[in-house]
């Protein structure tokens, strides 16, 4: 009865962590930084770790977000930063920083136009935001799990400046994408897939080439397309932004952060493959190094607590060749255009630019 008993209990605790790994996660809540004074252009906050990070930050609060610039004066018990209001109503209380606003759009955050698109995939219709340029070559950009498209638009000013249209999209399982394999991600198994048809509406709608960029997640996916899309070939070069190209790497930590014990992780994975199918070491990128032929650039944070820098190194050495690895020392995941967006810009201006990519 006991032996019954603990089998029924592993089997509820190992499907639920199966899904937990298999997501999509929900949105964190906003709130956590204490507020304790706005005007008009600057916003004090209490001295926190976050608080006190260099760069450029969203702040988001129950009913609107905003931008905070650097630092501008600190105290023993507080922060005073530049602070723009986005959207909503001015903040008061509790809020959250993050490197980007959930809700935002190209217009509000950026001032930018853009045109809300459609692409057809083979699960149906996905919604992507297109903001114009000059160029030939199309920048698209692929967020992460548990991200939104907003999650991008820190890093569109640098591909716009080099006259690059900025396709952003979704895929399957986003709330603006179709639901697929029980609304559960495939880590970039399937994914490509999407990318794929995203990239034959950019060549059906005038471009010459394709630039895929990918955060996270989004990275899984981009290096799923250059490895398996006969569409890789018309792209001169991709960027990868703290990609995850080792899901056996990332679930260790993800399972270290949340105290589940090594053999629940396993079993757990092996029930998320019972459930979609997946398999684990296709989707480690240095294992497959042979498999890539266009130039890559990857930029990593040092204290990446998602998806760690040690497997984006290891991922660079496979191919010294086709892969330009670059570390921002204080970044967390995807933070390196938030900590440092001057050094940003120009790493990844100069290296598209020495590819042949931009005006």
């Amino acid at each position: 009865m006991l032996l019954a008993l603990a089998l029924l209990v592993l089997a509820i605790a190992s499907w639920y962590y199966s899904g937990q790994i298999l997501g999509p996660d929900q949105r964190p809540e906003r709130r956590g930084q204490t507020i304790l004074a706005r005007r008009d252009s600057t916003i004090t906050l209490a001295t926190s770790t976050k608080a006190l990070r260099p760069g450029r930050w969203a702040i988001e609060w129950a009913d609107g977000y905003g931008e905070i610039g650097p630092p501008r004066r600190t105290e023993p018990d507080r922060v005073v930063r530049p602070f723009r209001l986005v959207s909503g109503s001015p903040p008061d209380g509790t809020a959250r920083l993050g490197g980007f606003a959930f809700d935002a759009d190209p217009r509000n955050w950026l001032g930018v136009a853009f045109e809300p698109v459609e692409y057809r995939t083979r699960l149906g219709a996905i919604s992507a935001w297109l903001v114009p340029g000059t160029d030939s070559t199309w920048a698209i950009f692929v967020h992460g799990r548990a991200a939104s498209r907003a999650e991008v638009l820190r890093m569109l000013p640098v591909y716009r400046a080099l006259g690059l249209p900025c396709l952003v999209i979704c895929y399957r399982n986003d709330p603006c994408g179709p639901r697929a394999m029980g609304g559960h991600y495939q880590m970039g198994a399937t994914e490509w897939h999407d990318l794929e048809d995203a990239a034959q509406f950019a060549l059906d709608h005038g471009a010459r080439r394709v630039l895929p960029v990918g955060c996270s997640m989004g990275g899984s996916i981009v290096c799923e397309f250059l490895r398996h899309s006969t569409l890789a070939a018309r792209a001169p070069a991709a960027v990868l932004d703290a990609p995850a190209v080792d899901w056996n790497a990332m679930i260790a930590v993800g399972a270290a952060k949340r105290h589940v014990p090594p053999w629940l992780t396993a079993i757990g994975k092996e029930v998320a493959t019972a459930r979609t199918g997946i398999r684990w070491s296709e989707l480690v990128q240095a294992q497959h190094a042979a498999e890539f032929h266009t130039p890559i650039l990857l930029l990593h944070g040092a204290r990446d607590d998602t998806a760690p820098i040690e497997a984006s190194r290891r991922f660079a050495a496979s191919r010294p060749d086709l892969i330009t690895f670059v570390a921002f020392p204080e970044a967390g995941h995807v933070e390196a255009s938030n900590y440092e967006e001057a050094r940003y810009a120009q790493v990844v201006t100069d290296w598209l630019r020495a590819h042949g990519v931009g005006s």
